[in-house]
């Protein structure tokens, strides 16, 4: 699946990279261009039932844009996370991973996100790369905020934000989570 730029009447726009549905109402974006953090961007993802994007699609808005960035355990690398306006049509595989398994899976990976979320069995088709990812996100203001310093708590914000893994904590804080 790719995702676009929304132009006037939902008109798909300019690409600006390829994603994986890690839901039905959302969408990971391994590397993003640093277009995708502007919150005055609107952006549609077009997916595809077929890899590789041929055949019949769907075009559904993107609702809101978050990002993730990891700097730690030898690993540097960012994904955004899409949520969709509505529920896509086409059926997703259904993974239950938690997140400490997604980040075990890549450290296993050395950050490769299309070969981790590959091996937890999500459908993914690896797009051709022109070279290295862009780093734009170590020099974005809101770095220090948006910035992991482990697999533990990159998958955590990764992981959660997808609905892929996210599970509510026994204990937060010292405070029994049922009696809170």
């Amino acid at each position: 699946m790719s995702v676009h730029t929304r132009e006037e009447a939902g008109v798909v726009g300019e690409l600006q990279g390829y994603g994986l549905l890690t839901s039905t109402a959302t969408v990971l974006v391994p590397d993003p261009v640093e277009a995708l953090a502007n919150p005055w961007r609107r952006f549609v993802a077009r997916i595809s039932r077929s890899p590789g994007g041929e055949g019949e699609a769907v075009v559904v808005p993107v609702g809101g844009v978050s990002v993730a960035a990891l700097d730690g355990d030898g690993i540097t690398t960012a994904a955004a996370v899409l949520t969709l306006v509505w529920d896509e049509p086409f059926a997703v595989a259904a993974v239950k991973v938690t997140s400490a398994q997604l980040a075990d899976v890549l450290l296993r990976n050395h950050g490769d996100q299309w070969a981790a979320y590959a091996e937890l069995g999500l459908r993914v088709v690896r797009p051709e790369q022109a070279g290295p990812p862009d780093t734009w996100w170590h020099k974005a203001p809101e770095a220090d905020a948006l910035l992991a310093g482990s697999t533990s708590e990159y998958a955590m914000g990764t992981c959660c934000s997808s609905r892929l893994c996210c599970r509510a904590p026994e204990k937060a804080a010292g405070v029994d989570a049922a009696a809170a």
